[in-house]
């Protein structure tokens, strides 16, 4: 017979029965002795069942639990299975309360910081959902959120005020959602809000600036209520047709004004661009020259450049009526900044400038099957054609004069011994001749 002096004797590795209570067992481990119970379950497996440790249950304590799990086993209950069920319920409840306090807000500040935060224009984005999602839906379970309560909500009333906006904001909620499934903070079977919602059609833009316009705009700017920094910045673009975030994050040192060259480290297509700056662009970096060591376009906030918004924001309120006095802006079809890169390679190629060079001067990616062989940079076509586009806009501002190469010069068969000076002055209808 099965005793606690015996229970008690044993070593480690011991196993005993009891004798009068078949199925009964205790088991001598390291740490301590466990009575159990083997049976076959239901589904024809062995089930071994722990009612407890000898000392905390004492053997008579042990046999009354054998004979509750053998009536248990008549009666068709399994207990091994309901330890299960309990489990795997526990475990539903804690997922739900904790899918319950991940919220819409924790949701996209966890975006923020570890996406959003890493690129290069995700200021924007963090801006656009901490502004017009959080304040209305932030409180939400992220996991609860429905696509009826985000359309209805946030979506079609950005949409209506600024469909370009409320795309970007779209978006921007899609990709967050799908970073927290990503990291798991949601069910991988939920349905994201987004998903059927659409944003504005996508249109795209053609505006560009005519002859007429660029010279109603040239003789309009010195008076315009830009600041001076917008004014060059506008300037430069059309100079040098770079993208207006690239131009209002313009370091000196990537500038070398004596060769002419400005090198864009960080570009659309993360390839560096080397830009082909002609003489009334250096005369433009030129005049910024002294007011900031590391930025051409420096913002009042110490160590930071000006915003490409600050562009965007100047144009947009000149061209609206503000306390009833009428728009500054003169010209009449709307326009935006961006469109004045159009102009300038619309200009180029009205020029004649060749498809190929305008590619070079955009930094647009070539993908053709030519592209692969011809390996040149176009580098001087490009500050050719560059140079003569700056005239171009020279001779559209009202300038009377402006400065040819003797090698030109020598080209019109005018004013002879040219070649001895290197440079000359021509009227602007001679040099459009």
């Amino acid at each position: 017979m099965l005793t606690p002096r015996i229970i008690a004797d044993m070593r480690a590795g011991d196993e005993c029965a009891d004798p009068d209570h078949l199925g009964l067992r205790v088991r001598r481990t390291n740490a301590a002795r466990v009575f159990f119970y083997r049976d076959w379950a239901s589904d024809g497996a062995l089930r071994e069942i722990k009612p407890g440790e000898f000392g905390p249950m004492i053997l008579a304590e042990a046999r009354k639990a054998l004979g509750r799990l053998k009536l248990e086993r008549e009666r068709g209950v399994d207990p091994q299975l309901q330890k299960q069920q309990v489990r795997t319920e526990a475990r539903r409840k804690r997922e739900a309360e904790k899918l319950a306090s991940y919220t819409v807000e924790n949701l996209v500040e966890d975006f923020v910081v570890e996406k959003l935060n890493k690129q290069k224009r995700g200021a924007e984005g963090a801006r656009l959902l901490r502004r017009d999602l959080l304040p209305k839906l932030g409180d939400r379970a992220a996991a609860g959120l429905t696509r009826r309560e985000l359309q209805d909500e946030v979506i079609r009333p950005m949409l209506k005020r600024a469909p370009r906006g409320g795309t970007y904001l779209l978006s921007r909620i899609r990709c967050a959602y799908a970073h927290a499934a990503e990291q798991g903070r949601i069910p991988d079977d939920f349905v994201f809000p987004t998903l059927g919602i659409k944003g504005a059609p996508q249109v795209r833009r053609k505006r560009f600036l005519s002859d007429a316009e660029l010279a109603m705009f040239f003789k309009w700017l010195p008076q315009s209520p830009y600041s001076r920094a917008v004014r060059d910045a506008l300037m430069e673009i059309l100079l040098t047709a770079c993208r207006p975030g690239e131009v209002v994050q313009g370091c000196w040192p990537d500038i070398d004004l004596e060769r002419g060259i400005w090198t864009i480290r960080e570009t659309k297509n993360g390839e560096p661009h080397d830009v082909m700056l002609s003489r009334q662009a250096v005369e433009l970096f030129e005049s910024r020259r002294g007011l900031d060591q590391m930025f051409v376009y420096p913002s009042p906030i110490a160590g930071r450049h000006i915003g490409e918004k600050a562009l965007g924001l100047a144009q947009y309120c000149a061209r609206h009526e503000k306390n009833g006095a009428p728009r500054a802006d003169p010209i009449t079809v709307p326009w935006t900044v961006y469109d004045l890169r159009r102009t300038a390679a619309t200009g180029l190629a009205k020029l004649g400038c060749p498809r190929v060079v305008q590619d070079r001067i955009l930094n647009h990616v070539d993908g053709s099957v030519s592209a692969i062989y011809d390996r040149h940079r176009y580098d001087e076509e490009a500050r050719e054609w560059l140079q003569r586009w700056a005239d171009k806009l020279d001779s559209l501002r009202g300038n009377n004069v402006v400065m040819l190469h003797a090698k030109s010069v020598s080209r019109l068969g005018t004013l002879a011994g040219a070649a001895d000076s290197g440079q000359h002055y021509l009227r602007a209808g001679d040099a459009d001749r």
